[in-house]
């Protein structure tokens, strides 16, 4: 019997000690007579002294935690609010290591979510909570929200799940309507016995117009899709060719054959592909877009860029980080055109280990403009290429794609392949269906050399002791993990307990347990929100996720600024005409860069959802199906297949019969009929809130036809 069984069998029968052969063998997929085997032949005595171990190092933990939380008790600390929908909050230290407290609403001391504080921690019945001591920064200054007549005046109805009540309107002057879309600035805060008050400063539409949902998203996140006026002068220059280029320490690649391979609406092509085997190895060449040639510190392009930090993607259109000018043109590497790039080099074994990786500024002349689609038809047999050489190319690229993608199983990378929603619009902009987003072989190409140019950016960083920006993703909460893996029991799942400190390994097993059920998207999307998120930073801390031992981003300097600045780093550190940020500098703009990605996160979540209520809202009595995740004395938690999100059914929405919780379930008084967390359940519409961005729904019940 192999070490590795063994070595699995003792972890289980240290933390189940009673545990049954026939749950054994559920567990480790074999038969029970193997099972009772392990039992058998594994001493008593060493598995009661690694349960003695485990039981001290817990207890050891546990001294440590209380001593950290004790010392605590008392101090100020400066931090964010976090204002919950019901009223009450959660101080967030700025110090990532202290835990997060809770907030009572009576201690919030008028406090909104997203201030900057200094608050005061304490003990209250138990329980450690924050009381907030000093504002020192408004979080929201100013909101979006609907008109709506209230008593002799106006109020704001903010598109707000965290901001307190309505908001009252001073300047009710202006001649407004219900259902007026404004920007209103707030000048006072909300308290406990008292709303908000503010001044509108802007009407940007009503409830009833076309497009209105990607206009309050916009403003929401101060998005848009106008560039200052200065930036548009620098761009003139580059469009009408008075911009200066240097073109010294140029590397020719304009004969290598080439490709991009893009989705079908793209047209900011920011990399491009040559692949060549020789003998067994296969030599790559990732080239990027050399956006630092035009953006250069100190201009209003760069200032803008920075301030941006990254393009956001709606449904219906995108808000670039770059004017058209540079992301479509000069930058863009459309096919038969000369463009300046980056050039990753790299030669990988028949094994996938990577043997070179060197770093060029460089030319290019693509000589194909592919697209996801038709590269994943060519690879299963529906569509030809006049052009012999590409095929011969493609199936380089394929065979050197298989060989990463078994490399990088083997190396615990965690492959959260989780569908996304793609919104089908009718010839007036109407949402007329919502489908998965397809990913193919060709998208999986694409990925897995953007993946090893990241890395062997971020590894050229740590070997000539570069000061630069990279990618990093830390280990998961084990609280969470663990919390997960019941949750995933609960939803029939065999899953065995795992090993700690939790590896990427572990959480590959688990996704790939999750990825083999029914309930696949949901819970590969749980097990994504158990772990850390990925942010940027100075200092190299590994990246959990892609089991990677440095990381960066390398690839996409037309819609990524932290990508632009790997780009002058890497080009400072080489010579080759490029002058870093200073590390300071780095430092800022790492932090900075991290929040615009999660604002930009934030909008694109908004938007979907808003697609989805549209959706919701003209297919109301469609019968939708979903399963349960989570119950609760209130209500239940679903998630809706077809529309890839969670809905909520309060228990006074079911018309049939009066529900409770009784331990996991949801169980009818009068009929007994009971619903547990991983139930198929029919649902049907019964509220959508624009406001908060929630769909509610209830138990489909067929009605009976009166004879």
């Amino acid at each position: 019997m192999d070490n590795k069984l063994r070595r699995k069998a003792l972890s289980i029968l240290v933390k189940f000690p009673s545990i049954s052969s026939y749950e054994l063998a559920g567990i480790l997929c074999i038969d029970e007579r193997q099972a009772r085997k392990l039992i058998k032949n594994l001493p008593q005595d060493i598995i009661e002294e690694n349960i003695r171990k485990i039981k001290q190092e817990k207890k050891e933990e546990k001294q440590e935690d209380k001593a950290d939380k004790k010392s605590q008790i008392g101090a100020t600390l400066k931090g964010s609010v976090s204002i919950h929908k019901d009223g009450y909050g959660f101080f967030v230290p700025d110090d990532k290591n202290i835990e997060d407290a809770f907030i009572h609403p009576k201690k919030l001391k008028g406090a909104s979510h997203n201030d900057v504080c200094l608050a005061r921690i304490g003990i209250y019945k138990g329980r450690r909570e924050a009381e907030v001591m000093q504002i020192i920064e408004r979080g929201i200054e100013q909101v979006v929200g609907v008109v709506e007549k209230y008593r002799n005046n106006y109020r704001i109805i903010p598109f707000s799940r965290n901001f307190q009540g309505h908001i009252i309107i001073k300047n009710s002057s202006k001649e407004l309507c219900n259902d007026d879309v404004v920007i209103c600035k707030i000048e006072k805060y909300p308290s406990q016995n008292n709303f908000a008050a503010g001044r509108i400063i802007e009407k940007i539409g009503t409830l009833s117009d076309k497009d209105i949902d990607n206009k309050i998203v916009m403003y929401k996140y101060a998005l848009s899709h106008e560039f200052p006026e200065k930036v548009m002068q620098e761009c003139e220059s580059i469009e009408n060719g008075t911009f200066k280029i240097s073109k010294k320490n140029l590397t020719d690649f304009r004969e290598l054959y080439t490709v991009t391979i893009d989705g079908m609406s793209a047209r900011d092509f920011d990399d491009a592909i040559s692949i060549s085997k020789k003998g067994l190895n296969y030599e790559l060449y990732v080239h990027i877009a050399d956006v630092s040639r035009y953006v250069e510190r100190g201009s209003y392009l760069n200032k803008e860029a920075v301030a941006r930090g990254t393009s956001v993607y709606f449904p219906e259109f995108a808000i670039p980080m770059l004017p058209e000018v540079l992301s479509n043109g000069v930058c863009s590497l459309v096919p038969h055109e000369d463009r300046y790039t980056v050039t990753c080099r790299m030669v990988f074994d028949k094994s996938g280990n990577k043997k070179e990786a060197e770093f060029y500024r460089s030319v290019i002349n693509s000589n194909h403009r592919l697209t996801y689609n038709y590269v994943n038809d060519i690879f299963d047999n529906m569509a030809e290429s006049e052009d012999k050489e590409l095929l011969p190319f493609l199936n380089t690229a394929k065979e050197l794609t298989n060989i990463l993608l078994v490399k990088r199983e083997k190396d615990g990378v965690i492959d959260f392949d989780l569908p996304e929603a793609e919104f089908f619009f009718d010839s007036k902009g109407e949402i007329i269906d919502i489908k998965p987003r397809e990913r193919g072989y060709a998208e999986r190409l694409i990925e897995c050399f953007m993946i090893a140019a990241n890395e062997s950016a971020a590894e050229y960083f740590d070997k000539h002791d570069l000061k630069g920006i990279y990618r990093v993703h830390g280990e998961p909460d084990v609280k969470k993990i663990d919390d997960w893996i019941e949750m995933a029991r609960n939803f029939g799942l065999k899953v065995p307990p795992v090993e700690y400190p939790v590896t990427p390994e572990t959480v590959s097993e688990l996704s790939k347990i999750a990825s083999s059920s029914k309930h696949a998207d949901l819970l590969g999307s749980l097990l994504i929100r158990s772990m850390m998120r990925a942010e940027y930073t100075t200092e190299n801390q590994g990246h959990f996720g892609l089991a990677s031992t440095a990381y960066t981003h390398f690839t996409s300097p037309i819609r990524r600024y932290p990508d632009l600045l790997v780009h002058r780093a890497l080009l400072s550190g080489l010579k080759l005409g490029s002058i870093s940020e200073p590390l300071e500098e780095l430092k800022e703009l790492a932090a900075h860069c991290s929040k615009r990605e999660r604002l930009a996160q934030d909008a694109e979540h908004d938007i979907s959802v808003f697609k989805k209520l549209e959706y919701i809202s003209s297919h109301y009595d469609d019968v939708f199906t979903g399963y349960i995740n989570r119950i609760t004395g209130n209500g239940i938690f679903i998630y809706i297949e077809k529309l890839m999100m969670t809905g909520y059914i309060d228990y006074s929405y079911i018309d049939f019969d009066i529900f409770y919780k009784y331990g996991e379930s949801a169980i009818g008084d009068k009929s007994g009929e009971r619903y547990r967390v991983g139930d198929k359940i029919r649902v049907v519409p019964y509220k959508l809130d624009i406001y908060s961005l929630q769909a509610d729904f209830t138990i489909y019940r067929k009605k009976v036809r009166k004879k």
